[in-house]
This record gives C-alpha cells, sequence and structure tokens, in this order.
C-alpha cells in the first residue's frame, strides 16, 4: 500500500480564485499610469515654478494644460493628468498677469517712445515738433513765418568740461531748420530723388562740417520719407552731429519763395543727442 502524495485537495479542474474574489469576476491587472499622465504632471509642475517668465511660462502653460487633458481621458491618468492640469491653468493665469504688469510698466517708464524729459515746442506754418526745453529759441516772426527754425544752447564750459546753461557766453549746440527753395533743388539735382540730394550734399555740404560716419539712415517724417546723416563733428566737444533730409510731401512758402525740401541739423554738446533727434523725428508733422 502506499501513500497518497501530500498536498491540497484536487479540485477537479475549477479555476482557482484570489483571496477575496468571487466567482464569476475577471482578474484584472493592477491600474497603472502612463507616460502621458506622467509628463502632463511634469510640465504642470514645471509650467508652475517658471510662470512668472513672459512668452516662456505661457507656452510650457498651455503644452500642459494639452497634456493634461490627454491624460485624463485615458485609463489611470486621471489623477496626474488633472494635477498637470491645475497648475498648468495657474501658470497661464500668472503669465498673462505679469505680461501685463510688466507691458504697462515699460508703457509708463517711456521705453520704446522718444519722449523728451523738458521740450519745447516748435510752430510753424510748413511743421512742427519737439525741441529740447533747454535750448533758447532764437525766433522772430519772420523766421517762424518762413518755417525757419532755430533753438541753440548757450552756456559756458568751466575747466572739467562741465556745461553750465546759462543762456549766455557761447553757442554749444543748436538744432536748425532750414527750407531749400525749389529753384536751388532744382538747380542742384534737375528731377533728382532724396538719394540724388543726399549724393550731392555728401560731396558738396557736409565735408565742411565735418566727417560722415552714416551717410544714409532711412527714416520717416510724419510718414514721409526722409534721410538721416551722421557725423563726427569738426566743432570742438561736440557729442553728437546730424542731419535730417526730405522732400516735404507739398511745396510751402518761405520768405515768398516756394520750398519742398528741408535740412534739419543737430549740434548736440552732451548725450542726450540720440534722445533729441528720436524726439524731432517721433514728433514731427507737416502743416
Amino acid at each position: 500500500m502506499t501513500d497518497s502524495p501530500q498536498g491540497p485537495p484536487q479540485t477537479g479542474g475549477l479555476p482557482e480564485y484570489a483571496p477575496g474574489q468571487t466567482p464569476g469576476q475577471t482578474p484584472h491587472p493592477p491600474t497603472r499610469r502612463g507616460g502621458l499622465a506622467l509628463a502632463a504632471l511634469i510640465v504642470g509642475i514645471s509650467a508652475f515654478v517658471i510662470g512668472w517668465i513672459p512668452i516662456l511660462g505661457l507656452l510650457l502653460g498651455v503644452a500642459g494644460i494639452i497634456l493634461g487633458i490627454l491624460a485624463m481621458r485615458r485609463p489611470g491618468g486621471r489623477s496626474f493628468g488633472l494635477a498637470g492640469l491645475i497648475g498648468s491653468s495657474l501658470a497661464v493665469l500668472a503669465n498673462v498677469l505679469v505680461t501685463i504688469v510688466v507691458v504697462v510698466a515699460l508703457v509708463n517708464s517711456g521705453i520704446g517712445t522718444a519722449v523728451l524729459t523738458d521740450a519745447q515746442p516748435v510752430i510753424t506754418p510748413c511743421y512742427s515738433f519737439n525741441g529740447p526745453g533747454d535750448f533758447l529759441s532764437n525766433q522772430s516772426a519772420e523766421k517762424t513765418d518762413a518755417c525757419i527754425t532755430t533753438l541753440e544752447l548757450w552756456g559756458e564750459r568751466d575747466a572739467d568740461g562741465v556745461i553750465h546753461k546759462t543762456g549766455v557766453g557761447s553757442i554749444l549746440g543748436s538744432v536748425l531748420v532750414e527750407p531749400v527753395a525749389v529753384a536751388s533743388t532744382d538747380d542742384w539735382v534737375p528731377g533728382g530723388s532724396l538719394d540724388d540730394m543726399v549724393e550731392f550734399l555728401n560731396q558738396s555740404y557736409f565735408p565742411q562740417a565735418g566727417e560722415v560716419t552714416s551717410l544714409k539712415e532711412a527714416v520717416t517724417l510724419d510718414g514721409v520719407d526722409a534721410n538721416l546723416t551722421r557725423m563726427i563733428s569738426t566743432a570742438e566737444n561736440t557729442r553728437t552731429e546730424a542731419f535730417l533730409t526730405v522732400f516735404a510731401p507739398d511745396i510751402y512758402q518761405s520768405a515768398g519763395e516756394p520750398v519742398k525740401f528741408f535740412l534739419i541739423s543737430f549740434v548736440i554738446p552732451e548725450d542726450n543727442g540720440e534722445e533729441i533727434i528720436a524726439a524731432a523725428i517721433d514728433s514731427w508733422r507737416w502743416k
């Protein structure tokens, strides 16, 4: 007589069930969170951390929102996807608020706009613009009617080169606008363009004022094409010298003669030369 094998009784081929599982239930593998849900969570956290950085935080936040929505639609991805969605949404909101604050601050600070802190309006029958407020206006009624502008900085330099704007002494800087008669411009460059006029002045007029460093820079004066020429001045202690040249959109009258070409010169002894030039260009209006 042999001993029967030890072990649990045979069930006759019936299925075995895990503890707690009832007959009729199909075993399910444990739920696993996919890579998309994890990516949504990581992007959401990253977006929330750097959401204060304009543009970058916004882009990352939008990407996190998209990943979060996609992850929530997949099995097992709801919790991570929701967390990523919330973090990314907060990042987008924070980024929009920060961007608004930055833009408002830049506008209020004047960055990107040419505004003189101390400007004086110049108004003639041909044009108007803002000139530097600390330059004296040597204007007479005749000059104004003839569309001529003369702004001059009067003062003295001490031994250290510091300018004292006394209103007397020497002319240290100027902003001048000179209209040129049509008869003269037709004689200089018959039927010529602004480019032809700049070339003519470069041969005849500019060398008297100094060394040209940049002959042609395209700008606009109230929507009209103009040219900016930069120079190293022959005048002592001049920081900035430049000429604006432009053909006006209409023919004006100056001292009884028709004029269309205008020459605007800048001789600036201080470091605000670029500011003065930019303010004149931005504020220029034709009548």
